[in-house]
């Protein structure tokens, strides 16, 4: 009886460690395809990639509208994305009944012609279903009012650092 249950407790951590080491490939993935969406300006990309609540509160057309004057506000200020680099899955945890995540990047920008590198982070929810991650700037569900009305809940044990801004010579 001893064995068996030694041999159960095995099986059930190397499905779980497997299923962590998928969710990792799957918000690798996904956030790779997120950051190279906003250097190609990929619009339909990235809605695709935003949190389901986001697209609820807002609608297409509205955050449509609101990338599109995002990206023109750079281009009249001159700010260019030159690299958006995944640099790694840093936590994965299931909280509650989702897993979530914390993807750390780093984009280097810009800014008429003075360099700028951003270290930052994006936090992931993963749905099951669609086998997808979707994404929020980490730093905006500390700190910014309108993503706070979107999550009033929001709580995690994954600690969220504050975004690190380089200015290169």
């Amino acid at each position: 009886m001893k064995n068996y249950l030694l041999l159960l407790l095995f099986i059930s951590g190397s499905v779980f460690s497997q299923n962590i080491d998928t969710l990792k490939k799957y918000a690798l993935r996904d956030a790779k395809a997120t950051s190279q969406a906003s250097i190609d300006r990929n619009l339909s990309t990235m809605l695709k990639y935003t949190h389901p609540s986001i697209f609820k509160k807002y609608g297409e057309r509205k955050l449509m509208d609101t990338m599109d004057e995002i990206f023109r506000t750079m281009d009249a200020q001159n700010i260019k994305i030159i690299s958006s680099e995944i640099d790694e899955v840093a936590d994965i945890k299931k909280e509650g009944k989702e897993y979530r995540s914390l993807v750390k990047n780093t984009i280097k920008m810009s800014f008429s012609g003075r360099s700028v590198t951003l270290k930052s982070s994006l936090f992931g929810f993963y749905d099951k279903k669609k086998e997808q991650w979707y994404f929020v700037e980490s730093n905006k569900l500390l700190d910014d009012p309108e993503t706070k009305e979107i999550f009033p809940k929001f709580k995690t044990d994954i600690e969220i650092p504050l975004d690190e801004h380089i200015a290169d010579n």
